[in-house]
């Protein structure tokens, strides 16, 4: 948990950094220890509730073998970023209309730049609408079961405190959507194209854990932004 902050925070202190006119953010020391604080907090949480509803996390976490871990990067990270590559492009880069392309990345005028932010909106948004906000809709769902997690004194356990469940698969399904219609909600440019994205995402989150998805989500968006913008 502690690398994968590190990383998470890194990311948005670069993405801050390389932004054109930093007057008025705070210094990227500051930035860089806020960040990490809060990755560790939600990434942690995150972890320990997945782990009490047998829900998958990190791949480096899942009980799977060193060569099931690779095939599912592979298919659901790489593979997964280069389908949302190839849909994303079919919209945005057939169509001269400004309305449809992200209006936060206009100012992306070399690689950096574009690296930037897209390891950031990766990192960032698969943290919290798949990492975070999946294993807590299921919980919500879960309450009507009867279930009730227990906490711990550990911050960042390293087993579950409470006897792990298995959710019912329909109720995983449902927390799914709603993460991608939250995702959708979110990007007001094109809140339908990013829900239908998020349904993706939250598949390769699922099938091949947020390893997965934050790779796709990196590949779908910064083979686009270079697309468009250089």
């Amino acid at each position: 948990v502690g690398t994968f902050s590190f990383l998470s925070a890194l990311a948005m202190a670069l993405d801050w950094g390389v932004r054109p006119g930093r007057a008025g953010l705070p210094p990227l020391p500051l930035a860089l220890g806020v960040f990490f604080v809060a990755f560790t907090i939600t990434m942690g949480s995150a972890v320990w509730l997945a782990s009490s509803l047998r829900l998958p996390a990190f791949l480096l976490l899942s009980e799977l073998s060193g060569r099931q871990r690779w095939r599912r990067y592979f298919v659901y990270g790489i593979g997964g970023g280069l389908l949302i590559y190839l849909t994303n492009s079919a919209l945005y880069l057939t169509t001269e209309s400004a309305e449809f392309r992200p209006a936060q990345v206009y100012n992306l005028d070399n690689e950096l730049k574009v690296f930037a932010l897209s390891a950031r909106a990766a990192l960032s948004e698969e943290t919290m609408y798949r990492l975070f906000a999946i294993p807590f809709l299921v919980s919500l769902g879960m309450r009507f079961y009867g279930w009730r997690p227990r906490f711990g004194f550990d911050l960042l356990p390293t087993k579950s405190p409470t006897e792990p469940v298995r959710p019912p698969r329909i109720m995983v399904l449902a927390a799914m959507l709603c993460s991608a219609l939250l995702f959708g909600l979110a990007h007001n440019n094109n809140p339908v194209a990013a829900f239908m994205f998020g349904l993706l995402l939250g598949n390769s989150f699922l099938r091949g854990g947020w390893e997965s998805a934050v790779t796709a989500h990196f590949l779908g968006n910064y083979l686009l932004f270079m697309g468009i913008y250089l």
